[in-house]
């Protein structure tokens, strides 16, 4: 077939052009890249219209009212989705939204096996001018289609159609921006739509977890409108940054000291580790609150497994009930300064030598004491407030037979939780010297390891102790 033919020859020009432009990529201008860019992007939006127009004829060759006879299962495939991956090596997530977005752009199949109108006439029409990008397509379509399915006239839905295209293409908007308008027009169109939505909502809502073989605990949720709200509020209260010093009077500058210790222990983490961080800090306060369900009188409670010669060397591992996957003696060790765990020790021979107490917690009372005078995380640069911190035991606790361990406010700091972890796996330091938290750099951050005093002391300003 001679366009066939054709488009292999267009490819071959592509890449050929593609390979130019990438040769001298580095050389071009801010404004000539852009331009390359957009050039590149009307070429593919080209490309994209007519992936979608021969997915829908697949499609529409697939269906299943012609049995075997359909072009999938003639071809030994169970369905059009499994044919379009295997013949363009697309995963089948979009060779599904192609055939979807292919679908609702044709007309339905007449009985004289011929199509109907197209139901999105202007949709299509941009779409193969390669002024509307697929995945605007997508939303514009599946907007208007639920007008259709909410019995909206055609004119109405026509209206809508146009609409949303003429505000895309002048208003240059992009996919994200298109769907906000989409659901504004629709909610204008047919306020009385939210009711049955939100019934749809309610009944797909879902949270599934389970422990992977990987030893992860992942899951998927599905959450509706106002419980992702709830979500995502708490979780960017949490993660909002706050001014430094603000009891202080003000910035200032850092001394050398300090700067080393933010420098070296600056947050790393992506986006998404700190989203899975906050959302267990959100549900470990909640766990502990005064007014959550108790068992047998007790709060919320994780109980951990670990041998004592384990827990006192500071090695192996312990083993969470209900959890498979073992974790390191460092998490204990952390869990065991402030979150409500129970961990029974064992013997050598496997006995139960000894069952955490309560008592290694610090009590509300010492920890409004340590909120007082801490004002929150002790690590140099963090704003975390004591609202969001854990109580560390300077010197460890571990047991009433194991000194010098002890639940007081002279042995007790505030840290937030990622600080807090990465005190427990890191050769950092926290020591108290005449009633202040200090910091203890590594060996290989300071030769001497000069204790650094900490900067969020309400009481007096900070000041370096003798060690």
């Amino acid at each position: 077939m001679k366009n066939t033919l054709r488009l292999h020859e267009i490819a071959a020009d592509l890449r050929g052009l593609v390979g130019e432009i990438g040769a001298r990529m580095a050389g071009l201008s801010d404004d000539e890249l852009l331009d390359v860019m957009a050039a590149i992007e009307a070429v593919g939006r080209v490309i994209g219209a007519a992936q979608v127009r021969v997915a829908g004829e697949v499609g529409v060759r697939s269906r299943s009212e012609l049995g075997d006879e359909g072009l999938s299962r003639s071809q030994n495939f169970t369905s059009p989705v499994k044919l379009v991956a295997a013949v363009t090596g697309t995963s089948a997530h979009e060779s599904k939204a192609r055939l979807e977005v292919g679908r609702k752009l044709r007309g339905a199949v007449l009985l004289g096996g011929g199509e109907g109108p197209a139901p999105f006439p202007v949709v299509a029409q941009a779409l193969d001018e390669g002024i509307l990008a697929v995945e605007t397509a997508s939303v514009i379509v599946a907007r208007c289609g639920e007008l259709v399915m909410r019995g909206c006239s055609p004119d109405v839905v026509a209206s809508a159609e146009q609409t949303l295209v003429d505000e895309t293409v002048t208003g240059h908007l992009t996919t994200d921006q298109t769907s906000k308008l989409a659901i504004h027009l629709r909610e204008v169109i047919d306020p009385d739509g939210a009711e049955p939505r939100d019934e749809v909502h309610q009944q797909q809502r879902s949270l599934t977890i389970a422990q992977a073989s990987d030893g992860m605990i992942r899951g998927r949720f599905a959450l509706t409108p106002e419980q992702g709200g709830v979500w995502l509020a708490s979780i960017q209260a949490m993660q909002s940054p706050r001014v430094s010093d603000a009891q202080a009077g003000g910035p200032r500058f850092l001394s050398e000291e300090e700067f080393v210790a933010q420098t070296v222990t600056a947050d790393i983490r992506t986006q998404a580790q700190k989203n899975a961080d906050t959302v267990t800090e959100l549900i470990a306060r909640a766990a502990g609150a005064p007014d959550m369900p108790r068992i047998n009188g007790s709060a919320t409670t994780v109980n951990v497994h670990i041998s004592l010669d384990d827990l006192e060397a500071g090695r192996g591992v312990g083993w969470i009930d209900g959890v498979d996957e073992p974790v390191p003696a460092s998490a204990v060790a952390q869990m065991r300064c402030h979150s409500p765990i129970s961990a029974t020790l064992f013997g050598d021979r496997g006995e139960v030598l000894y069952q955490g107490k309560s008592k290694r917690l610090f009590t509300a009372a010492q920890n409004r004491a340590l909120a007082a005078r801490d004002g929150g995380c002790v690590w140099n640069g963090c704003d975390r407030p004591p609202s969001f911190c854990e109580t560390h035991h300077v010197d460890e606790w571990v047991s009433d037979d194991h000194p010098p361990g002890r639940t007081d406010i002279d042995n007790g700091l505030l840290l937030c939780h990622f600080h807090h972890s990465h005190l427990h796996r890191s050769a950092w330091k926290l020591v108290m010297l005449r009633g202040v938290p200090h910091i203890v750099p590594p060996r290989w951050i300071d030769i001497e390891q000069t204790p650094i005093p900490t900067t969020r002391r309400r009481t007096h300003g900070p000041r370096r102790e003798a060690a």
